[in-house]
């Protein structure tokens, strides 16, 4: 293969503090209050705009997903 340097756009964006504050409150109502427990529930549903699925994975557990799940593990290349 050969190599060639080529532009490529990139777009950047911020997500506003608030609005992803309140995925969270929304996540939290319906997990904890509504006890809504679906796996096609709204607040885990994609949105390209809000970018709903990675804020809500992001949220502190037990509502979002752990960073870390378990320890390092250490595989043997063959």
């Amino acid at each position: 293969r050969v190599l060639s340097l080529q532009e490529n756009l990139v777009q950047v964006g911020v997500l506003n503090e608030e609005g992803v504050r309140g995925q969270w409150a929304n996540l939290s109502w319906e997990l904890l209050y509504a006890t809504n427990d679906d796996e096609e529930r709204y607040s885990i549903q994609a949105h390209p705009v809000m970018l709903r699925n990675l804020t809500v994975q992001a949220a502190d557990p037990p509502l979002g997903y752990p960073i870390y799940s378990s320890p390092p593990i250490h595989l043997r290349c063959l």
